[in-house]
């Protein structure tokens, strides 16, 4: 899922120090995270995915979602929560493939079946040449060492004394 801080706030389930975790790295530092926690299962946006679309944003009672990104994800984002729908996204790759950071290096399989695609030229990120964050603020474990996590890493222990381990990449 890809959504605003305000759905995210709606949809997991977790202690109030930890939505104001998210909302500290999301807003105040601008970071864009996959955050990943229990969810409530009869929230209304839930009732309007297929079986199969659930089955696939869901896994082992948690779903995540992306929030943060940039003032264009986010405003997009907050128009789809105003409108009581959510986006479900792809990271425009063939698995095994690696991530994107330009549209024209998107694989034609992809360009086909995308509803919409917004080039929003060459991505901040890219010089680490991966994906985002992936972080489980249920269990309080990192799932994936995205893009950034050396400063999500500092922040976490800085400001909340979360000890987070080392990006061996960056080692």
């Amino acid at each position: 899922l890809i959504g605003s801080y305000e759905l995210h706030h709606e949809l997991h389930v977790l202690e109030p120090e930890r939505f104001e975790m998210t909302r500290v790295l999301t807003h105040d530092l601008d970071m864009g995270l996959g955050i990943v926690a229990p969810y409530k299962a009869d929230h209304p946006i839930l009732a309007k995915f297929t079986p199969k679309t659930l089955a696939n944003v869901v896994k082992d009672d948690t779903i995540a979602m992306f929030v943060g990104g940039g003032s264009l994800l986010r405003e997009i984002c907050r128009l789809n929560y105003e409108a009581g729908q959510v986006m479900v996204g792809s990271s425009a790759n063939l698995s095994g493939r690696g991530q994107k950071f330009l549209v024209e290096d998107i694989e034609e399989e992809i360009i086909e079946v995308a509803d919409l695609i917004v080039d929003y030229g060459l991505q901040r990120y890219h010089v680490y040449g991966r994906a985002s964050i992936v972080m489980d603020f249920g269990k309080m474990k990192v799932l994936r060492m995205g893009s950034c996590y050396e400063l999500f890493r500092e922040r976490m222990g800085r400001f909340w004394g979360v000890e987070l381990p080392e990006d061996p990449v960056y080692k």
